[in-house]
């Protein structure tokens, strides 16, 4: 198995058979290689299963989904089925998450379902730690705390990432991070970096609607950060036709935005009150909702000024 450290401390790792790495790949984080794991962490290990799911599909309504993946909660576990025949069991209480890929059929299938199934192991396993997964970017202006990028795809937080570290931030990720609590009991934030899907003129300033993928770690070197305290979060939302700008948000709306980002929270009874103590608190952080026009697309010094002013 090919074993990968997922944080800085070592407390989860994924374990992958080789010959499924290609199809895992796009999940994998673009995290060190030489972290130590924690050998008492959580873990997530996926490996190729010929003879298909050793449990029945339940009969109850599904708990929650993730594209084609499926998952029933019970009280400490949690069974995953895709419909490409990736399946697994989640074993909470121990912090272990097995994984089954089927050998033959469609291998883009079998990887869109395991990037699915991989992330729903990862938040139900970090939930059991009192960590929250949240699909957001993090960014942190130069020697400072990190802020969130919370929003749906297509709310402009890799775009924003990309064009703030272009006038000197540094990133923690555009995609998913994780929020936890560091020594001095702050709410901190730890980046799961991946590609960037920038649209493909953004290197040019232009916008041609067709998206590639970026490796941060090239394009920017020496900007990424793994982790920071969390300065407060920003919501963006592209409106065109408008200057960019900053507006206050209230607490309530910041909760109920990072919990539409956590999708997962509530399916694990026995995880939701530590992650949601965590989530309300960061909602109690700066927040302004962050309105993106075509005056900063091409302009990362001007976003990073208007940014800059209100989270300064």
């Amino acid at each position: 198995m090919i074993v990968r450290s997922l944080l800085h401390d070592g407390r989860l790792r994924v374990e992958v058979q080789p010959r499924l790495l290609p199809s895992v790949a796009r999940w994998l984080p673009l995290v060190p290689l030489d972290t130590p794991a924690d050998p008492s962490g959580a873990v997530i290990r996926i490996a190729v299963d010929d003879a298909g799911p050793a449990f029945a599909r339940p009969e109850g309504e599904r708990t929650l989904a993730m594209g084609e993946v499926d998952a029933w909660m019970e009280p400490d576990r949690a069974l995953l089925i895709g419909a490409s025949g990736v399946h697994g069991l989640i074993d909470l209480a121990s912090g272990v998450a097995e994984l089954r890929a089927p050998a033959e059929g469609d291998r883009s299938a079998v990887a869109t379902d395991l990037y699915s199934a991989c992330t729903l192991s990862c938040a139900l396993l970090l939930g059991r730690m009192g960590r929250a997964l949240a699909h957001a970017a993090a960014v942190a202006p130069a020697g400072g705390a990190a802020w969130l990028l919370v929003g749906d795809s297509r709310a402009g937080k890799t775009t924003t990432c990309a064009n703030l570290v272009s006038a000197g931030w540094s990133y923690l990720s555009d995609d998913h991070v994780v929020l936890h609590r560091d020594a001095e009991g702050r709410v901190a934030v730890e980046g799961l970096p991946r590609p960037f899907h920038l649209d493909e003129g953004w290197e040019a300033g232009g916008i041609v609607q067709r998206r590639g993928n970026t490796d941060p770690h090239q394009r920017f070197p020496g900007a990424w950060t793994r982790t920071a305290p969390l300065a407060g979060l920003l919501f963006p939302r592209v409106q065109a036709d408008a200057p960019t700008g900053l507006a206050p948000l209230n607490a309530a709306d910041a909760l109920a935005g990072l919990l539409r980002q956590s999708p997962w929270l509530l399916a694990d009874r026995g995880a939701a009150p530590r992650v949601l103590a965590l989530l309300r608190e960061a909602a109690l952080l700066p927040t302004h909702a962050l309105r993106l026009g075509l005056d900063t697309y091409a302009d990362p010094p001007l976003l990073a000024e208007r940014v800059g002013a209100a989270t300064g």
